[in-house]
């Protein structure tokens, strides 16, 4: 439960007033986080990622999935979103795969509420007074050795924001979903440096 203004004035209000200009109002109003991936957030943006990692190398699981979850967090900072903020699926494919590079072949988000399928998390849209900070642990990563359809959940309807398609169409158009495979993200870590990309989410650079 987010404070109430009066509580953020009593806490706030004095030591902003010695700094604000006299012609300055301030107005207090409480924002909150919206959770993403993790047990902290809402059934309907809970989500386990399916990775597959890159059989030309030896690579630790337990060190890709630290390395996975690290990655998000990157993505997740604070500094890089602003309040009213739209997630985007393709983005967060891009830039953990460009971390992960070679070790990691494939990167995929799948909802775990039932009623969800494949597709149903590439967008999400943030209130006014919401933030989005991921909650995803090595505990919401699962390595698989291939993308099947069973393992995308790609039967039903997805429920998005813009557009109600079936789940098998999405399946059957890959590349034009880009799903965070070695090949989809080769185009985008060409414009973005290994620390630090532009979003068209509206946060800063990655």
């Amino acid at each position: 439960m987010p404070p109430s203004s009066d509580v953020l004035f009593i806490n706030f209000g004095e030591e902003i007033n010695k700094i604000k200009s006299i012609s300055d109002e301030v107005i207090y109003h409480p924002v909150k986080y919206k959770e993403l991936f993790g047990i902290g957030a809402s059934d309907d943006l809970k989500a386990s990622f399916k990775i597959v990692k890159n059989t030309d190398k030896v690579v630790n699981e337990n060190e890709l999935k630290a390395g996975v979850i690290t990655a998000i967090n990157e993505f997740f900072a604070i500094e890089n979103w602003e309040f009213g903020d739209t997630f985007y699926f393709t983005e967060l494919s891009a830039y953990v795969m460009t971390q992960l590079a070679p070790n990691l072949a494939a990167f995929v988000i799948v909802p775990t509420q039932d009623s969800l399928t494949f597709g149903s998390l590439f967008e999400v849209k943030s209130e006014a007074d919401e933030v989005f900070i991921s909650s995803a642990t090595v505990d919401n990563i699962e390595v698989v050795t291939t993308l099947t359809a069973t393992k995308l959940k790609s039967q039903g309807a997805i429920v998005s924001k813009t557009q109600d398609i079936s789940a098998s169409e999405a399946v059957s158009s890959n590349s034009s979903l880009n799903l965070g495979t070695s090949s989809s993200s080769n185009s985008s870590s060409s414009n973005q440096s290994s620390g630090s990309s532009s979003s068209n989410s509206g946060g800063s650079g990655y």
